[in-house]
């Protein structure tokens, strides 16, 4: 516990600095590619709350994110709210929607599971296509406001990076203290075994709905960070890849871990754009080198690098109290 509360803090302080040092950075490609890859680290930490921490499969994790963009930009476009009450917003409608998708799905298990999470994401990618005088369709919704805080507009990348990066310190601190909370105990025992978990007198159906809801409700913080980023919002962007992209990315870095959804997110941003050059090769070698990562780590990337760290420093510690075993051995004998 020790070492994880260090750890911890030490990620809250280098986010700290990774926020301060955003406000001085020039370079647009990286400040835009830093942001998309902080709104990825958002989506990944909420759909690692139901593959990770309570074992529910879900593929339609892009209709919270599409509803939460849609809802930003609809009550900042439309209706003229300000930007930080259509985030809160948000986070409402999305946790709501989360609770209800919820209540009949959490009763399914495995690909039953699945199959009904991507039926929801695929209605809600329809619904943003056809329903033309509510979200523009095809169109989708241009001129959405970018936020202001104390007067200052953070329409600039460097401004919205830091930002975007607080809010995804609020989001870990947030999950990190309900993971480490009786509720974060409930969902790890329903994971290993749902069955001893409700005979241990946990309600299980209770705190998957509380996972659903929490889930939906990060993503939908998420797409009004999108909205609010991009100005423009479409269809397209909350597909069923978008779905598989947030939860390979969850898998890759590390399910049931707190940091493994941020390394994820960092890892395949950097693959996506040092690849961009190959054109059409790049989806090959792209989806290539991710199904070697998951078959070689099906732990997951940060996982791993912990198992290796911990060895190296049991390793360390082992020779060191050899070295300090044999410096006694020798002051005994000359004594």
């Amino acid at each position: 516990m020790n070492r994880n509360r260090i750890l911890f803090w030490t990620c809250i302080l280098v986010g700290m600095i990774c926020i301060l040092s955003s406000l001085y950075l020039q370079n647009l490609y990286i400040l835009r590619v830093a942001v998309f890859a902080v709104i990825a680290a958002m989506l990944a930490v909420s759909v690692n709350l139901l593959v990770g921490y309570t074992g529910q499969v879900s593929l339609g994790q892009a209709g919270f994110y599409g509803i939460g963009a849609y809802t930003v930009g609809l009550l900042t476009t439309q209706w003229h709210w300000s930007f930080w009450l259509a985030l809160l917003a948000a986070f409402i409608l999305t946790s709501l929607t989360g609770l209800i998708l919820g209540l009949p799905t959490t009763q399914l298990k495995g690909h039953f599971l699945g199959i009904a999470t991507l039926g929801f994401g695929i209605i809600v990618n329809v619904i943003f296509n056809n329903w033309t005088s509510l979200t523009g369709g095809p169109n989708g919704i241009r001129g959405i406001a970018p936020p202001e805080l104390f007067g200052i507009s953070l329409q600039y990348e460097n401004y919205f990076l830091g930002f975007s990066l607080f809010c995804l310190m609020v989001v870990v601190l947030m999950v990190h203290l309900v993971v480490n909370s009786a509720i974060g105990r409930a969902w790890k025992c329903i994971r290993h075994d749902e069955i001893s978990a409700q005979v241990s007198g946990i309600n299980v159906y209770g705190y998957k709905l509380m996972a659903f809801s929490l889930s939906g409700g990060i993503a939908g913080i998420a797409g009004g960070l999108y909205a609010g980023f991009m100005t423009f919002i479409s269809p397209e962007t909350f597909d069923l890849n978008q779905s598989i992209t947030i939860i390979t990315t969850a898998i890759l870095g590390g399910p049931g871990t707190l940091f493994g959804p941020l390394v994820g997110a960092g890892v395949l941003t950097v693959l996506s754009e040092s690849l961009r050059a190959l054109n059409e090769l790049r989806l090959i070698i792209y989806r290539a080198i991710l199904v070697t990562v998951i078959v070689f780590l099906p732990e997951g990337i940060y996982p791993f690098i912990s198992k290796k760290l911990r060895k190296r420093g049991i390793a360390s510690q082992l020779k060191l109290k050899d070295r300090r075993r044999e410096l006694d051995e020798q002051d005994f004998s000359q004594s």
